[in-house]
């Protein structure tokens, strides 16, 4: 199968980015009786440094990648003749495979591909290989444009936290999410500060929100603000 690098990558829907969102699908696979020679060619046709290996069935049973084959290259003096032309992928490859499931969040895979020291890692749908995510996926994902960062933003605190952003001006300047406008609660404020500060590409929060009403003391008797018409659900 063929693969574009990036292939997955959804632009400014998502303020957390996902797994699915930045994977490059569908995937290069090789078989594990693949011949090392044919892995490498693909590799070179395609670019990538790394292949998923499958067996007939599309069970991922490893990962086969250019550090593998230039050990084999480095040891090929040992292995002249019959033996180096035999070989085949599932002597090299690295088995069982680290994987990630396609809703982990970017931020994880992240973390695993340095606590793993890995540069690549499958991705998951229901036990089969859907995608493939790499270090140069998520340094593009993360490289996200002040634009595609504040309609993100935009999006996400509509439709994820309910926010009235018909009375919010989200702003980003080189990756700093200005907040400008009311909201109803303290509460509120602090809760769309935090989700911004979270989102993926956001460097800093310039946080010029007021609120309404303070709820850090209110009580059940307390007056709350009347809801705005056409406000948040």
């Amino acid at each position: 199968m063929g693969e574009m690098p990036g292939a997955g990558l959804s632009g400014p829907s998502r303020v957390r980015l996902r797994a699915k969102d930045v994977m490059s699908s569908p995937v290069v696979t090789v078989r594990p009786d693949t011949p090392v020679t044919d892995a490498a060619a693909l590799m070179a046709a395609h670019h990538i440094s790394g292949l998923p290996v499958v067996t007939a069935e599309g069970e991922l049973v490893g990962i086969v990648t250019e550090a593998d084959l230039l050990r084999h290259a480095r040891g090929g003096r040992r292995e002249r003749g019959a033996r180096a032309v035999r070989l085949r992928v599932r002597d090299l490859m690295t088995s069982p495979v680290v994987t990630v499931d396609e809703e982990a969040l970017l931020s994880e895979v992240a973390a695993l591909m340095v606590r793993r020291q890995i540069n690549r890692v499958p991705v998951m749908r229901a036990g089969q290989l859907v995608g493939i995510v790499s270090r140069a996926d998520i340094v593009r994902a993360l490289a996200r444009s002040d634009e595609e960062i504040a309609a993100a933003v935009r999006d996400s605190l509509l439709h994820d936290l309910w926010v009235d952003t018909s009375r919010l001006t989200v702003e980003v300047r080189q990756g700093v999410v200005i907040l400008d406008g009311e909201v109803d609660r303290w509460s509120e404020k602090q809760l769309v500060e935090r989700w911004v500060a979270a989102a993926d590409g956001v460097v800093g929060v310039d946080s010029r929100l007021t609120y309404r009403f303070d709820d850090r003391r209110a009580s059940l008797g307390d007056l709350w603000p009347e809801p705005r018409v056409g406000g948040a659900r």
